[in-house]
């Protein structure tokens, strides 16, 4: 049915109201840039809604409103604190509004106002279950955490989990914002975890210890400084290991200083495509136990892409252990390179060096489907041992020598927790010690050369 066009009444009518509106808009705006700048201060912040939360740890984050000179600066400080809250989670909804103090006293304070602010603290009480895929293992799990604990933004959580590769894995959690400051916590940490290294290293594996971590965030990235003490034991040689493996097996006790830089500005983990992200790890272990060495490693990846869907991203990744006390070092700290997600070697050692460059483009017929990808690769690595009072030239020279490289394409499928590739990889070079596969590989991961 055929509408009626307006007559010119009603289109008369209709420019009234909208310059009506648009004259008291623009007096709303002048009467506001007017008074912008002039002396108005917070009287109160008042937190409508909290049952949970303590009042000194919320005093703490609005305090800086405070300090605001100007109806500018008060709006400009609030939305500061109020973000400064959202970003603990322990609240569904937030609402403000600034208002005249409601103090009759101070009825004719016309450089005060008052700050209400309304929330609904969310549920303390989170479990999830659950099946998890990826870098070559699967598992199940069940995790419990209590948010808010204590009032202040303290979380308490544990969490059980079975795999293919970690036959079992139990922590414990408790962590807590420093300063009421959401860029900064602490946390306390038990766990015990066993590994099954059967099929690639003829051995299994238990840890259990615990750490102390600080977390802080500078113009750098995220920093976290931690002491970690574990207890390891190697046991359970297969029929077929090595003497090497089995000079390995017992107990050893580690103590140990680390700090890890993180500098991520990807779009995605799983498959970015723009931005660069760098890691760099830092460990001291020897104070205390038998185990005496200093261990680094850097990563570094930068992705980028175009209008067309096509994708290319290139990671550099780089590890050095280095003994202290003149011991070749335990096989529960040494690198080990391999698999879908990597290049071919399976051996572990006390350096390496890998690299690899990728090519994604769209997939024929599902130009719109942005999870799948057809992908080009090459990798290149190599990962040697360190003799004590072998020189770091050397050892440089070691890992340049002789690189396992390899090529290759296939299909990426970007899952919402994994990333999935099914891959046919053809090696180029190879070590004496790698062992070689060719043809079609699958690979299950979050973290990709």
């Amino acid at each position: 049915m055929a509408t009626r066009p307006p007559t010119k009444e009603e289109l008369a009518a209709h420019r009234k109201r909208q310059q009506e509106f648009e004259d008291a808009a623009r007096k709303v705006q002048s009467l506001v840039d007017n008074i912008r700048y002039d002396s108005i201060k917070l009287h109160k912040i008042t937190v409508y809604g909290t049952s949970k939360t303590r009042e000194s740890f919320l005093h703490r984050i609005l305090r800086p409103a405070f300090e605001a000179k100007s109806l500018h600066e008060v709006i400009g400080l609030s939305r500061q604190a109020v973000r400064r809250v959202e970003r603990f989670g322990i609240f569904e909804d937030i609402k403000v509004q600034l208002d005249s103090p409601k103090d009759p006293w101070l009825n004719d304070r016309k450089d005060l106002v008052d700050l209400g602010i309304w929330v609904k603290e969310a549920s303390r009480l989170q479990i999830r279950t659950g099946t998890e895929a990826g870098n070559g293992e699967a598992s199940m799990y069940g995790a419990l955490s209590l948010k808010n604990v204590f009032g202040g933004a303290e979380t308490l959580s544990t969490s059980l989990g079975f795999g293919t590769r970690t036959s079992s894995a139990f922590q414990f959690t408790f962590a807590t914002p420093v300063l009421a400051d959401p860029d900064q916590t602490l946390s306390f940490n038990l766990f015990s975890l066993g590994r099954n290294n059967a099929q690639w290293s003829s051995y299994e594996e238990e840890l259990k210890g615990g750490s102390l971590k600080y977390n802080t965030l500078s113009p750098l990235g995220y920093h976290e400084f931690a002491y970690e003490g574990q207890w390891r034991e190697i046991f359970r040689p297969a029929e077929k290991a090595s003497l090497s493996i089995r000079e390995q097996c017992g107990h050893s006790l580690k103590s140990a200083l680390t700090h890890t830089l993180t500098h991520d500005t990807r779009d995605e983990t799983l498959m970015p495509s723009t931005g660069h992200y760098v890691r760099i790890f830092h460990e001291y272990a020897g104070l205390g136990g038998d185990v005496n060495h200093v261990r680094k490693e850097v990563e570094a990846q930068v992705a980028r892409s175009n209008d067309a869907g096509y994708i290319i991203s290139a990671t550099a990744k780089s590890g050095y252990l280095h003994s202290l006390n003149g011991k070749p070092s335990k096989i529960s700290d040494r690198f080990f390179l391999g698999g879908p997600m990597s290049v071919h070697d399976s051996l572990g050692g006390d350096a390496y060096m890998s690299a690899g460059v990728s090519l994604m483009t769209p997939f024929p017929g599902l130009a719109n489907w942005s999870s799948f990808k057809v992908h080009f690769f090459a990798n290149a690595g190599s990962l040697v041992s360190i003799h004590p009072g072998q020189s770091p030239i050397k050892v440089l020279e070691n890992l340049t020598k002789t690189p396992s490289v390899s090529t290759g394409a296939g299909i990426v499928y970007r899952h919402p927790q994994v990333r999935i590739e099914l891959n046919f990889a053809l090696p180029l070079m190879a070590s004496k010690s790698d062992a070689i596969s060719r043809g079609w590989q699958l690979g299950l991961g979050i973290s990709f050369l």
